[in-house]
């Protein structure tokens, strides 16, 4: 997500209503694994091959839509973790935050578990992350799922400037800024209310952590991260046609933040990756969410 996004986000998910409790005999078992000089919060759900899920900007293991976290736990080991420095992470007080550093604690937390390969899926800036993986330990990933993947440097097409602009825009009502995250249509705002209303009940429920806290030293290391180091970084872009790890490119067709065209540039860029749209903007990962957990299901078969 864009600056500001995830912050409103999470007061809106904790404050929202519920529409209907949800009940399960689930109960996530947060532990910690030692990785590069600091401590990775996790937990794990699901029986199967185990699939790793990195998230975005600020965003910790509790906020992914919870109908695919159900639905892909049923036939895999879902590892779902905080970034260094996100949630109940620590992190080291030097400034060590990079795509590239983020990526070699997410190999590092895939082998502190036994594994020696997982599947991997990322989203937003968590996509950032991923295409590191890909490229500085392809040997620990088996498939890689890529959501509103960003190229970065030259490459990117960048949100439009007017974007920007109401993401940042302290006077801009939370709803409008939300809104940019889904389409912008009857649909999307029915939706952004129901992935409102599933997130507040899982956490009610017990079913996901109640970890949404993310440092403002935080924020402004992945700020600087996702913005002035990574639009330096031409490299990553061209370093993805050496990929020979299998790849699925997702994204939403009306994404604003991350555009659609980087996911086809990337998608073109990696040997053999796979490609598919769905409804719904930024955060089709919770506007089509079954969609994409069928998908996802069928890539990794």
């Amino acid at each position: 997500f864009m600056k500001h996004i995830l912050p409103i986000l999470t007061v809106v998910f904790l404050c929202a209503g519920l529409h209907s409790p949800l009940h399960a005999d689930f109960k996530p078992e947060i532990k910690y694994a030692e990785v590069n000089d600091v401590k990775l919060a996790y937990y794990i759900r699901g029986e199967g091959e185990p699939l790793l899920l990195i998230n975005g900007f600020m965003s910790t293991m509790s906020m992914w839509d919870p109908i695919m976290v159900e639905e892909l736990a049923k036939t895999h080991q879902l590892i779902l973790f905080d970034n260094r420095g996100v949630g109940m992470s620590t992190d080291t007080k030097e400034n060590h935050t990079t795509m590239q550093q983020m990526a070699d604690d997410a190999a590092a937390l895939i082998k502190a578990l036994g594994f020696k390969k997982a599947n991997v899926l990322s989203w937003s800036m968590g996509a950032r992350i991923g295409q590191q993986l890909l490229i500085r330990h392809p040997h620990v990933v088996n498939k890689m799922i890529l959501c509103a993947p960003n190229p970065g440097g030259k490459y990117q097409d960048a949100a439009a400037p007017d974007v920007e602009s109401k993401l940042n825009n302290p006077d801009l009502p939370n709803d409008e800024k939300i809104a940019l995250t889904f389409t912008d249509d009857a649909e999307g705002k029915q939706a952004a209310k129901d992935a409102i209303a599933r997130l507040k009940a899982a956490v009610a429920a017990g079913i996901f952590p109640n970890d949404f806290t993310t440092s403002k030293q935080t924020v402004e290391r992945q700020d600087r991260a996702r913005t002035t180091l990574w639009t330096a970084d031409n490299s990553n872009f061209e370093d993805l046609k050496n990929v020979k790890v299998p790849v699925l490119v997702a994204d939403g067709r009306d994404d604003i933040i991350d555009p659609p065209k980087n996911s086809t540039m990337i998608a073109n860029q990696i040997p053999f990756a796979w490609l598919a749209f769905f409804e719904g903007g930024h955060s089709f990962v919770f506007q089509s969410s079954k969609q994409l957990s069928a998908t996802v299901n069928a890539f990794l078969q």
